[in-house]
């Protein structure tokens, strides 16, 4: 079980969340977007962090009046951590609800060296390598 995200993770996490908070207070939507997303795809490896993601999306998703984004996030925010518990994500996903639930997604290049222990190898649900 996936409790504790390790301190490098954690650290690029909150800079990604930080990343979306100023883009998102200058207006600049699409910008603090991406950042919520990347957030999301490193965060969703621990139940705090990944319900922390959604629950941001939804806040996003209701300030901006997005019905669409708002209803896709409601299975994420009830079911995602419920996932990074048992350590069955589906790696790569940005969590938004463009994309479907169980997609498994390219990891950002940037983003390689900080999940290599992604199992980005699986066909199906997986997580971090024991």
């Amino acid at each position: 079980m996936n409790f504790l995200m390790p301190n490098e993770m954690k650290k690029k996490y909150f800079m990604e969340l930080n990343q979306y908070t100023n883009f998102y207070k200058a207006g600049e939507l699409k910008i603090a977007w991406r950042h919520l997303e990347r957030a999301h795809i490193i965060g969703q490896y621990h139940p705090f962090s990944h319900f922390g993601s959604h629950f941001r999306m939804m806040m996003f998703a209701i300030k901006n009046k997005d019905i669409n984004e708002f209803l896709g996030q409601v299975p994420r925010l009830l079911g995602g951590w419920i996932g990074s518990l048992f350590n069955r994500i589906p790696v790569g996903n940005t969590g938004g609800a463009n994309v479907p639930i169980f997609a498994l997604m390219e990891i950002p290049d940037d983003l390689k060296e900080l999940l290599k222990n992604a199992d980005t190898e699986s066909k199906g649900l997986s997580g971090l390598k024991k």
